[in-house]
C-alpha cells in the first residue's frame, strides 16, 4: 500500500520486446523494466504476450495467469519466486510434449 494513499498510476499502453515489458502510464511517464523480471512473461510465446488486459492500475495475462500492477514496476518488485519456478517447469513440460 502506498504510504502517502495516492493511488497507483492507470496504465494507457503495454509494450513487449524480446528484452523488455514497458507501460505508458497515464500520467505521461513509461516504466521499463527487462523481461527477465518477470519470468512467466519471458518463457512464454509471443502469442500468449501479445493477449491481456488492462484494468486501471494492473495489467493480466488469462492464458499465463499473471498480472503486473504499474506499483509493481515503479517500485522495481520482481515475480515471486514462486511463479517464476512455475513458469520454468511449464516450459520444460510444454518442451516435452
Amino acid at each position: 500500500m502506498n504510504r502517502n494513499n495516492t493511488p497507483p498510476p492507470d496504465v494507457a499502453a503495454v509494450h513487449i520486446t524480446e528484452e523488455h515489458l514497458t507501460f505508458d502510464l497515464q500520467d505521461g511517464r513509461s516504466i521499463s523494466v527487462p523481461l527477465a523480471c518477470y519470468p512467466t512473461l519471458m518463457v512464454a510465446k509471443p502469442e500468449e504476450r501479445a493477449e491481456y488486459e488492462v484494468c486501471h492500475s494492473s495489467v493480466y495475462w488469462p492464458k499465463l495467469d499473471c498480472d503486473i500492477s504499474s506499483a509493481c514496476l515503479l517500485r522495481g518488485a520482481k515475480e515471486a519466486r514462486k511463479y517464476a519456478e512455475r513458469a520454468r517447469r511449464r516450459k520444460a513440460h510444454t518442451a516435452a510434449t
